[in-house]
């Protein structure tokens, strides 16, 4: 269990690792050093031997401000004004009386050509480190302070061995500590109370009110009066009537949002049985809507079906006609023929002229011979087209027409096949360039990668290769926002998500103030045939060093790393941490309780006003699309398998393109076939062979 009073090291939070003073009091032109390394400590000592300088120089560092700290607390109320920073610093040690004189001088270890310095270093058991340091100088005759706070250890004799009054012992520990970091590792002030409200934020103190009650606590031996003592030092000043008449507009505004809630609620009470009324009503118009519509239509599809039934019908009334009509014409010539022949049997019976008519009958079988063996050359040729389209072969007169009717119907599903298959012809080829023309994107995408080294290809990239050519400027001067930003290694899970939520910020180009003008002007000057967003920098001057410097473990910022030694590293890291201060969520119940800018790992994102967004499309989801970070060597890798890929694809798809022409060339010379027999062969006597041998037998016998 922990304990307010807890002295294990393993459970306190900040504790005193070590301290060091130079020049402070006796402790005279070397480092004196001690190091309690975060345990309770006994500072023991014979009487002057320095113990309360050394508390006095901690007491210095903690409560900054004079008038909240008084100092040598151990001795007498008498003598607890006789020591100041200035005696501290000059090192006073007594008073001496010279002969012949009446007064008192006082003694001094050192002049106003000296300096003074004090640090104690403090961490915690999150092993965050924090120095506190003030260094103090004579400048015209007057005491002059520096104050400080640093985020890793320091000590005199590295830190400090090169002082001069100029300031440039501050430029050098700046060069040291903050120039190759984005976040600052020193903060100077100048003042004790920026230094003391810094001071209470870093170590979690409520308010500066705790370093008064540290300066009374050091020295306490006699409590007379509690309850002043806690008045005093340990409560805030607050203004009871004010917040008296703030506690109460509020109970009246939470009263009148009470009442507005219950009479909302009673509205809405009363006015959902209308709104389902309504809603039933809005459905049975949309029913009515829709059978009306059909209705109106059905008139003109039955209009559209009996035109089409009747053409059907009457193209097939024509084609009987016809037949019927060839038909009718042969069956004349043959009556006519009969007719002649009866006429000239008539005259032979009446002459007796046997001869003739013997003659005659062998013209008669000679021209049957020839129709016959014209109607076997038919018939061969029709058996030949029968058998590849699997239908009867020599039919009769019923099965001839069976067959052609269904070599007619045969030919319109065919020919209805055929348009199917050549549009599967046409959307494969469509493919096939589809494919193609993605595998040439590819490779021009990744020889843009392999030139620029980032991630961001297209449009935007070409715009900034010609906005760098008319300017003169480098990459690294005019970069894209998405290049000097990637996901961390340990955060890759969430990269999906964060992608989502800066994808728009990284297409964002900086454009520094000496380019600003030619940006501006080739910009407005030129048709780009593509889109651009650029931001205007005009330097930037860190607030970091006012805030907090740790953002939370689940923030968005906490997640991504800035490219080092950029210029515009620490202005996008305020730019992030202010605008797009996300919350990354681990489930649905903590997403719910953020109002507004939270986000899962799932890719749910919550922005302001209430709106809400995921965004699941494939261009959106693929991982070569990413546009974060200044190493596109994974990204080119992902788009050479693509393109392996796709090159695959593109094999195949030929090869489906080559079946398909095929399968139609089959299909229309099955067409033909089709077509042949309903086309060539009109009528059943067309390969009646059989009709004109009976007749040629009875007029041999």
């Amino acid at each position: 269990m922990l304990s307010l009073f807890s002295t294990s090291s393993d459970k306190a939070g900040y504790r005193l690792q070590y301290m060091e003073v130079y020049n402070w009091g006796t402790f005279d032109h070397k480092v004196f050093r001690i190091a309690p390394e975060g345990n309770n400590s006994l500072l023991t000592g014979a009487n002057a031997s320095g113990k309360s300088t050394f508390i006095d120089a901690l007491l210095t560092l903690l409560v900054p401000v004079k008038k909240d700290r008084f100092y040598n607390q151990s001795s007498g109320v008498d003598k607890k004004g006789d020591r100041t920073e200035e005696t501290y610093v000059l090192g006073h040690y007594g008073n001496i009386q010279r002969e012949g004189e009446n007064t008192t001088s006082t003694q001094a270890l050192r002049d106003k050509t000296a300096y003074s310095v004090i640090l104690a270093s403090f961490s915690n058991t999150d092993l965050k480190q924090l120095t506190l340091f003030q260094v103090r100088w004579f400048s015209n005759g007057e005491l002059k302070r520096s104050f400080g706070i640093s985020h890793s250890p320091l000590v005199i004799d590295k830190d400090f061995n090169q002082f001069d009054a100029k300031g440039t012992w501050k430029k050098r520990l700046e060069k040291t500590y903050n120039a190759n970091s984005n976040k600052r590792k020193i903060e100077f002030f100048d003042g004790p109370t920026m230094y003391a409200e810094r001071m209470s934020q870093i170590l979690g103190m409520r308010s500066t009110k705790a370093l008064s009650l540290f300066n009374q606590v050091v020295g306490v031996k006699v409590l007379e009066d509690l309850d002043e003592f806690i008045r005093t030092n340990m409560l805030e000043e607050q203004n009871a009537e004010a917040e008296f008449y703030q506690l109460k507009e509020s109970f009246i505004t939470l009263m009148d949002a009470k009442n507005n809630i219950e009479k909302a609620k009673e509205q809405i009470t009363q006015l959902t049985p209308i709104n389902d009324i309504a809603d039933i009503l809005y459905k049975t118009q949309e029913q009515y809507d829709q059978l009306s519509n059909f209705k109106e239509v059905g008139v003109y599809w039955f209009a559209s079906k009996f035109i089409e039934l009747s053409t059907q019908e009457l193209k097939k009334c024509e084609d009987e006609l016809g037949v019927n009509n060839k038909q009718l014409n042969k069956l004349k010539i043959k009556e006519k023929e009969l007719k002649t022949e009866e006429t000239d049997l008539m005259v032979e019976i009446k002459s007796d002229e046997v001869g003739s008519k013997i003659e005659k009958l062998k013209n008669e079988i000679h021209l049957l011979e020839q129709k016959r063996d014209a109607r076997k050359e038919k018939i061969n040729e029709y058996n030949k087209i029968a058998k590849e389209i699997n239908l009867n072969i020599n039919p009769n007169a019923s099965l001839f027409k069976s067959n052609k009717d269904n070599a007619d119907i045969k030919r319109v599903e065919i020919s209805k096949y055929l348009n199917q298959i050549n549009e599967n012809l046409r959307q494969s080829k469509n493919k096939y360039d589809d494919i193609k023309s993605q595998i040439e994107d590819k490779i021009e995408t990744i020889n843009t990668l392999q030139k620029n080294k980032n991630n961001i290809v297209g449009r935007e990239a070409s715009i900034r290769e010609e906005i760098l050519e008319k300017t003169g400027a480098t990459k690294e001067e005019i970069p894209f926002i998405g290049e000097l930003i990637r996901v961390k290694d340990e955060e890759i899970l969430w990269e999906p998500s964060i992608e989502k939520v800066l994808h728009s910020l990284a297409y964002r180009l900086i454009i520094p103030e000496k380019y600003y003008s030619q940006v501006n002007k080739y910009v407005n000057n030129t048709n780009l045939k593509g889109r651009i967003v650029y931001q205007r920098y005009r330097g930037h001057t860190s607030l970091a060093n006012m805030i907090n410097n740790n953002p939370p473990l689940n923030a968005l910022i906490s997640k991504i790393e800035f490219k080092p030694n950029s210029l515009y590293a620490e202005w996008l890291e305020d730019t992030i941490t202010n605008q797009y201060n996300y919350i990354c969520v681990g489930d649905l119940k903590e997403f719910a309780l953020y109002d507004e800018k939270a986000m899962t790992k799932e890719g749910l994102i919550k922005f302001g006003k209430g709106r809400h967004e995921k965004d699941d499309r494939p261009h959106v989801l693929k991982k070569e699309n990413y546009v974060l970070g200044w190493d596109n060597r994974d990204k080119i890798k992902l788009l050479q398998k693509e393109i392996k890929k796709l090159a695959e694809d593109e094999e195949s798809n030929k090869r489906e393109i080559e079946s398909i022409e095929n399968e139609i060339k089959r299909t229309e010379t099955l067409k033909d076939l089709f077509s042949d027999i309903y086309k060539l062969f009109t009528s059943f006597d067309d390969i009646d062979w059989q009709t004109y041998n009976n007749e040629i037998e009875k007029k041999q016998f």
